[in-house]
């Protein structure tokens, strides 16, 4: 009885503690050679040469499907299905809400956005002012963002959670 207990505790310290830093906002940084998007999960480089453009928009495209993400009360982050048949990659503190930074690259579409809209502001003018756009014709070798590692994050996951699973019968 007592390691059923044990079981569920683990269980749910872990889950908590990834739905806690899951859930924290990505570090967003502008370099001259291009974003880096400092998150848990879904962290990301998108170089200078593969933006095609950053647009400021109002309204994001509805989301279709989630593919590999993360998407709690009004935060969406991760991969997700849009609705205009294209993959797009969520950094979205409040989907509920624009404006939302778009960014395109040859194989994927970014939406980044803050609760604070001065702060999405703020990033979209330094974005616009610090990144030099390249020509499209350059785009169609970039290779594609990878999900590695989320799902390294995830495997690692359901093995932390089976280690008292595993234990059980060297306690019996």
């Amino acid at each position: 009885m007592i390691m059923m207990w044990f079981i569920w505790v683990w269980t749910f310290a872990i889950t908590a503690v990834l739905l806690v830093l899951a859930g924290k906002m990505s570090k967003i940084q502008v370099f001259s050679d291009g974003v880096l998007i400092d998150d848990f999960m879904y962290p990301a480089f998108i170089p200078n040469d593969a933006i095609k453009s950053i647009n400021l928009v109002y309204k994001m495209p509805g989301v279709a499907m989630r593919i590999n993400g993360y998407g709690g009360l009004r935060t969406w982050k991760g991969f997700y299905r849009l609705k205009d048949i294209r993959r797009g990659v969520l950094y979205v503190e409040n989907h509920f809400k624009g404006p939302f930074i778009e960014i395109k690259t040859a194989n994927d579409v970014y939406y980044i956005n803050f609760k604070n809209v001065e702060q999405t502001q703020q990033l979209y003018d330094e974005m616009s002012s610090t990144l030099k756009l390249v020509d499209e014709s350059r785009l169609n070798d970039l290779p594609k963002l990878s999900q590695k590692r989320s799902i390294v994050i995830v495997v690692v996951f359901v093995l932390v959670l089976m280690i008292p699973i595993l234990l059980l019968p060297l306690l019996f």
